[in-house]
């Protein structure tokens, strides 16, 4: 009797370390890459992984805790965020749908582009960002009990922040992002301090939390439409090399002007508004968030340009300064 169980336990221990080896081996299949191979794996395998953990979004003096649970479901992202610090708010991803579901249960739906890992922001391609940043390998780390990968993209001028992601080996799912200024200052952080994969998708998990929310009710966000003869045309004369306009439209209506612009990594906005006065001229910062605000005047009116972003706050200025009313 005792050598079987000797025997049980033999084979149990076999069987594990079986199991280490082929993570183990699935680990050392992308130990040749490069950054730039980490990077590309990531966004072909990140969006379609199923997992769910807690991650903590740190930004300036602030932080919060967020819950996620991601999945694909019939090649559609679905999400789940919960924030878990002050008033319950839930945010429900399906596909290009985003349900914000507010403390009284009432739910708003807005449409919104893009995958993130964090269900912030769109990760650029490579192509797109070579244009403004060199990758580079920080090698290995742990983070929520498991192996990461670090790479840091490294501006190639000294108009925008550098930025650092560290994938999990197993999932290729940035585990942690930094966005941090070339002084070295971090200025806004994810880090996951749980993270579970999971067994395959299951569309009960990311139903919402609050039981009285009706996703099929939500109401739509207006969405301003331009009215013929109601245009104001304007251009940016400068902008950082690698951004692109992301509405590529070629005007933008009065009073809510806005076009945003992105390299792939960060982005910002441009709105040109016409005002009564001149006032609250200058820049300001908030966590990894600028604000810049200048005034032109164009046919006899004054017009405010506001230029907002997560973009140092001289770039900032200088977008601003090189917009031209048409």
């Amino acid at each position: 009797m005792i050598r079987f169980f000797t025997f049980i336990g033999l084979l149990s221990l076999a069987l594990n370390l079986w199991a280490d080896t082929d993570k183990a081996a699935g680990a050392q299949s992308g130990q040749s890459l490069n950054a730039q191979g980490w990077y590309e794996r990531m966004l072909e395998h990140s969006p379609s992984a199923n997992y769910s953990g807690i991650f903590v979004h740190q930004a300036g003096n602030q932080t919060q805790s967020v819950e996620i649970v991601h999945g694909m479901n019939d090649g559609e992202i679905w999400e789940r965020l919960l924030h878990l610090d002050g008033q319950v708010r839930e945010v429900i991803r399906r596909g290009d749908d985003l349900y914000c579901i507010h403390p009284d249960s009432s739910v708003e739906q807005v449409q919104q582009q893009g995958s993130s890992p964090f269900g912030n922001k769109p990760q650029g391609d490579f192509n797109q960002l070579a244009r403004a940043y060199d990758f580079r390998l920080l090698g290995k780390q742990r983070i929520a009990g498991r192996l990461v990968i670090g790479v840091q993209l490294v501006p190639k001028d000294k108009i925008r922040h550098a930025y650092q992601l560290w994938i999990d080996v197993q999932t290729s799912v940035p585990l942690r992002t930094e966005l941090i200024t070339l002084s070295g200052n971090v200025l806004e952080r994810y880090q996951f301090s749980y993270f579970k994969e999971s067994d395959g998708f299951k569309a009960a998990h990311f139903e919402p939390k609050n039981k009285g929310a009706k996703l099929e009710l939500a109401k739509s966000s207006e969405v301003l439409q331009a009215r013929e003869g109601d245009v104001l045309e304007w251009r940016l004369n400068w902008m950082p090399s690698g951004f692109l306009d992301q509405a590529a439209k070629g005007h933008a209506p009065k009073l809510s002007a806005r076009r945003m612009y992105s390299d792939g990594i960060v982005m910002f906005s441009v709105y040109v508004e016409g005002v009564e006065k001149v006032q609250d001229e200058g820049t300001a910062q908030a966590g990894p968030t600028v604000l810049a605000v200048q005034h032109k005047q164009w046919q006899g009116r004054t017009h405010r340009i506001t230029v907002v972003g997560e973009i140092p706050a001289q770039t900032a200025t200088k977008i601003a300064q090189s917009v031209e009313l048409l």
